[in-house]
């Protein structure tokens, strides 16, 4: 558990939620289980959190922040433009390992989450945007570093990057191995690299 009693009876509270909602699934998880198991008093939670729903989308926007530090942070260790931008992929395999190939926490809170829920899905577009912008600023960069490279639509290739690596964590997580990974490693440079690689 990652809550602390320094922190406010809501960081306890979204602190729970992130690791029982991962870890068990939205519907497993009830609001007497996140109440104990964060310290507060019924009261409390409902002061920040009128409904599960309320805290569902706490919950998404929070991850979203997390999952791009972490990203911005794996990549910030590699060394080259080319080992960043291949770095979304090249990542996962330690990032899956960890958390025991459980996978993406949007994947698995979409596929469970109320479906008429339209702010969850904006939070989730939103996230899906990101990664987009931030796998175009990679490849931007790496085509300064190599101009040698396929001209290819920034934009276009950008999303079909961020797809691709959609697919290969539903797919590694399905099979429990990195063979997804690899394979959409190989599509990108299909289209990016000038010879063979």
């Amino acid at each position: 558990m990652t809550t602390t009693t320094q922190s406010s009876p809501r960081e306890r509270i979204l602190n729970t939620a992130i690791d029982l909602f991962y870890r068990q699934g939205y519907q497993a998880t009830g609001i007497n289980q996140i109440i104990a198991e964060a310290g507060v008093a019924k009261a409390s939670f409902y002061a920040n959190f009128p409904s599960k729903d309320d805290l569902l989308l706490a919950y998404a926007e929070a991850i979203s922040a997390k999952e791009m530090a972490e990203m911005r942070a794996g990549l910030a260790t590699l060394d080259t433009p080319r080992d960043r931008f291949y770095g979304l992929f090249t990542l996962l395999p330690g990032w899956l390992q960890e958390y025991d190939f459980r996978g993406c926490p949007f994947q698995i809170i979409l596929a469970e989450a109320p479906s008429g829920d339209e702010r969850l899905h904006a939070v989730a577009k939103r996230h899906h945007e990101l990664m987009i912008d931030l796998a175009r600023e990679l490849l931007e960069d790496y085509q300064a570093a190599n101009p040698s490279l396929k001209p290819v639509d920034n934009e276009q290739l950008a999303r079909l990057f961020v797809v691709l690596m959609d697919g290969a964590i539903a797919a590694a997580v399905a099979y429990r191995d990195n063979w997804p990974i690899d394979q959409a490693v190989k599509t990108v440079k299909s289209l990016v690299e000038p010879v063979a690689y």
